[in-house]
């Protein structure tokens, strides 16, 4: 069944949900929108939003072929919402309650990507442990882009600037971003591509992340154009590039 225009309500599972859809994506999924990759995307907290920023721009320049088909967000205020209405973007604001079980999150927002016919789903500043019911449904089809070169400075509580300040305190000379396929674990899934930048002597964590953040821009787009269009294959924990 698909969501009723401009709802907002409070559910028994203790969450609150507004749909937000646009009016250029009123087909149904079931229809021609199907004979296009499609993938969600997930943001959380009051983030800038500019890596769904990149990734939205970049579906619709053709760099991406894949289209955006929807963004999920934890909070109404987040800077990708803004982005998404100015491109006419599909949303849906998901707010969990305090003390909500999360799995009843993540099973609505699943049910809703799957009703929008999305075949991967990205995260973008997405802080939330992503359990089973997403993992499940979407096999090897959950993407994250990391502000550091894993394995190194990821993990548990590593986001933001607590990353660069790590990469300045170890003296690395370079760093960079990772884009990796989700698991169970914090930053662990396999490694589907990573660029590196330099780490110059004047640098401060702010002046770092904002060069790391240019090349995810650049980085993430690319990775998700390969993972939905079926172009990436994995070998024990090597993602591998499907032969042309």
């Amino acid at each position: 069944m698909r969501p009723r225009r401009a709802v907002f309500g409070v559910w028994r599972c203790g969450l609150r949900r507004k749909y937000l859809p646009s009016p250029s994506h009123e087909t149904s999924p079931s229809t021609s929108l199907m004979s296009e990759a499609r993938i969600g995307v997930l943001v959380s907290g009051r983030g800038r939003g500019s890596n769904f920023g990149a990734i939205a721009r970049a579906s619709l320049d053709g760099l991406l072929r894949a289209q955006v088909a929807l963004l999920v967000s934890t909070h109404p205020e987040h800077g990708a919402l803004a982005t998404a209405r100015e491109l006419r973007i599909p949303t849906l604001v998901l707010t969990p309650e305090p003390g909500a079980e999360s799995s009843r999150w993540e099973e609505t927002v699943r049910d809703t990507l799957l009703e929008r016919g999305v075949g991967c789903v990205a995260l973008a500043g997405f802080l939330r442990h992503v359990g089973p019911a997403l993992l499940g449904a979407f096999p090897r089809r959950v993407a994250n882009v990391h502000p550091s070169l894993l394995p190194s400075f990821g993990g548990a509580g590593m986001w933001g600037q607590r990353v660069h300040q790590a990469v300045l305190d170890h003296g690395c000379r370079v760093s960079g971003c990772t884009v990796h396929l989700l698991d169970n674990r914090y930053d662990a899934g396999p490694i589907i591509a990573q660029k590196c930048v330099p780490v110059l002597d004047s640098d401060t964590p702010q002046v770092l992340a904002a060069r790391v953040l240019a090349a995810e821009h650049e980085l993430y787009p690319r990775c998700l154009s390969e993972l939905a269009n079926g172009e990436l294959r994995l070998e024990g924990r090597r993602v591998l590039r499907a032969q042309t």
